[in-house]
This record gives structure tokens, C-alpha cells and sequence, in this order.
């Protein structure tokens, strides 16, 4: 099945009922795409996990399945409103903004209150300007990857205005393939340099390309369908990628799949991931599965929460129950309290402040609507 674009479901008429019921069900069921649903729940599971069971470190490779699935997201916005004649860069900027920045500043909170009462690694006041990823990372350690993705958003509109003004529009079909390469050039350099990966390879000039490679995606679903159709069977074999990356490196751990070189392979896989996994569609009959595809949409609802709060509540719980015996009762606590707590977080932070973001800037469009009349 191809695509669902709702956007041009909108543009089309139907003069009888049944046409009108079947565009209505297809804009709702686009309203919350399943298979990407399914790619961030994916994600923050594995972050989750990676994080939370030592033995399970690998699986921290589902923050380049964020980066993949973030660059797609926001590009398709970036594209969708260029095509329409409606981008506007400061409410480009809003709406990232006040999606990302309060659900960050109450987490960056409860960390360095954490850190005051129990003595932990610090927060600094340039956190706030997602600075650390350069400037020193101690505490709040996931935020490395908040801070490349920020970088992202406040770079993406600058950098794409001017290849649309200087190359024009067709010029990203070759340009971003050529960019998503940087990183591993940069990676290679460093190695080179350094006798080994530089110690601060969480810099975001070496760990932007799933980034980009989502960004390409996103190009070709608004602007090129005919080629989004034809990769489909491509992304299928692009999909085994991260997974041949990790048995790799499990079993050879200085072989062709070293973490230098593994991310672009992650990127390219992921993409595959968030490609083939877009046109999924799953309508659950039995009751098992309406639980289990609303297990799916609430960890992609929450995943940002998740991330957010989910380390500094895994560590905060083990010194609380450090005198208790080790074992799968004591690490299912854990995690289970942990997640609670994020769940927690989601209601009473980020779901208030989406709430917020969607009436600010809806408030923004009936003005602007009100001024040009």
C-alpha cells in the first residue's frame, strides 16, 4: 500500500456519503500513523532498556532510531509548508520550542535538585542553552542527544532556505546524501588523528546524520512519491542493517562494525526502519492486541518523558533499594517504578504543555487569518 498523504485527501471531493464517511476515516487514521507509532515506541524501549539492564548497553542504539525518525518528522513539516507558500521561520522555531524546551527545563529541574540533595554529578547554567555537548557533560547525560537534535531544529530552516534559494528545490536530492556523510568524515578524521574515536564523539558535527537521513525521506514523501514508492522494497534490506551492526559487533568488537563506524550504518538501517514500517497498518480484532496496539500508542505518547526523567529515576531507585538483594524481582521494581514515575511526568508536564504549544499558536493563526483581512 502506498502513502496515505491527508493533506491531499483533503483536496479531493466525494458527492456521496460513502465518500465523504471513507475520507473521514482515512484523515482520522492518519491522524496517528500506527507504524510510527510503532518506530518510537521501538525506540524509547530500547533507549529504555540500554539504560536500565547492564548486559543490554547495545540496544542505546534506539537514539539514532529518535535521530531518523525526528529528521523525517520535522522535514515533512519543513517541506509541506514550503510547498504550500505558508513557512514561516519564527513559528518554525515556535512550535519546536514549545513542544521540546518546558518538558527540558522541568527534567533539568529535578536533576539538579537531585543533585544538590544527593550529592550527585551537576548540572551548569549552560545546559539551559544546550550548550554541553561541547561545553562539558557531568550530569543529565541523555540530554547529549536532546542538545544534537536542538541544534538540528535551530539549523534545519537556515540551511534548507538557502539550498532552496541557491540550487533550487531538485538540488536536495543529491545534496543531503552528500551531508550525511559528514559525520562519519569527521568520525574518520578523529580516529585518525586521535589513534581512536574522540572521546567526545556525542558532539553533534559527528552524530548528525540520522538526522539527515530522515530529512531525506521527508524530501522525498512530499516532493518525490514516485521514488517514496519504489524504495519501499529497498528499505526492507536496509532494515537488517542495525542488526547486523550489533551481532557484529558482539562478536568482534574491533571488526568493520566498530562504534565509529556502525552510526552511519544505524542511519542508513533506521531509515529503512521508519520507511518500511510507514505503511503499516494494524487493526487488532482480539482483545490481546487492542491492549498491546494501546501499549504501542502509549509509549510513543510518553517517549519523550520516558527520556527524559527515565535515568535519573533508575538511579535515584537502586540507592533506594541498594540493600535489597540482587535479582529479577529487585530490577522489574525498578524499571516498573521508574516508568510509572515517567508516565507521571508525561501527565503533569508535557501533556499540559502540548496542550499550551496548540493554543498559542492556534491563537497565532486566526490573528495573522484577522491581519490579512
Amino acid at each position: 500500500m502506498a502513502a496515505v498523504d491527508p493533506e491531499w485527501y483533503s483536496t479531493m471531493t466525494d458527492s456521496t456519503l460513502g465518500g465523504v464517511i471513507k475520507l473521514a476515516r482515512v484523515a482520522e487514521h492518519e491522524k496517528r500513523n500506527f507504524g510510527l507509532d510503532l518506530v518510537r515506541a521501538v525506540a524509547i524501549t530500547l533507549v529504555y532498556l540500554a539504560h536500565g539492564v547492564t548486559a543490554l548497553k547495545s540496544l542505546a542504539m534506539g537514539v539514532d532510531l529518535f535521530f531518523v525518525l525526528s529528521g523525517f518528522l520535522i522535514g515533512r513539516i519543513y517541506f509541506r509548508s514550503q510547498a504550500k507558500g505558508e513557512f514561516s521561520l519564527w513559528r518554525f522555531w515556535q512550535s519546536r520550542w514549545l513542544r521540546t524546551l518546558p518538558p527540558y527545563y522541568a527534567a533539568l529541574g529535578l536533576y539538579a535538585v537531585s543533585a544538590a540533595w544527593f550529592g550527585g554529578d551537576s548540572v551548569h547554567w549552560y545546559y539551559i542553552f544546550f550548550a554541553q555537548n561541547y561545553m562539558g557533560l557531568d550530569g543529565f547525560g541523555p540530554s547529549w542527544s536532546l542538545c544534537v537534535e536542538e541544534h538540528f531544529y535551530l539549523a534545519l530552516p537556515l540551511l534548507a532556505g538557502l539550498v532552496d534559494r541557491v540550487g533550487g528545490r531538485r538540488s536536495f536530492l543529491w545534496l543531503l546524501p552528500v551531508v550525511a556523510v559528514l559525520p562519519q568524515a569527521f568520525r574518520s578524521y578523529s580516529a585518525w588523528r586521535n589513534g581512536g574515536l574522540a572521546p567526545v564523539w556525542w558532539e553533534t558535527h559527528y552524530h548528525f546524520e540520522g538526522l539527515v537521513m530522515g530529512v531525506l525521506l521527508a524530501y522525498l514523501f512530499v516532493e518525490r512519491q514516485d521514488v517514496w514508492i519504489r524504495i519501499r522494497p529497498l528499505a526492507f534490506g536496509l532494515s537488517l542493517l542495525p542488526v547486523l551492526a550489533v551481532v557484529s559487533m558482539s562478536v568482534s568488537p574491533s571488526g568493520i562494525f566498530t562504534l565509529h563506524g556502525a552510526l552511519l550504518i544505524y542511519a542508513l538501517g533506521f531509515a529503512g526502519w521508519v520507511r518500511a514500517l510507514y505503511d503499516l497498518r494494524w487493526e487488532p480484532l482480539g482483545r490481546v492486541g487492542r491492549y498491546g496496539k494501546e501499549l504501542i500508542h502509549g509509549l510513543a505518547l510518553a517517549s519523550y518523558s520516558i527520556y527524559l526523567v527515565h535515568v535519573l529515576f533508575l538511579d535515584g531507585i537502586r540507592e533506594w533499594v541498594l540493600a535489597w538483594p540482587r535479582g529479577p524481582v529487585k530490577s522489574m521494581f525498578i524499571m516498573s517504578v521508574t516508568m510509572l514515575m515517567a508516565v507521571v511526568f508525561y501527565f503533569l508536564v508535557e501533556r499540559p504543555t502540548i496542550s499550551m504549544r496548540d493554543r498559542y499558536l492556534q491563537r497565532g493563526k486566526r490573528i495573522l487569518k484577522v491581519t490579512a483581512v
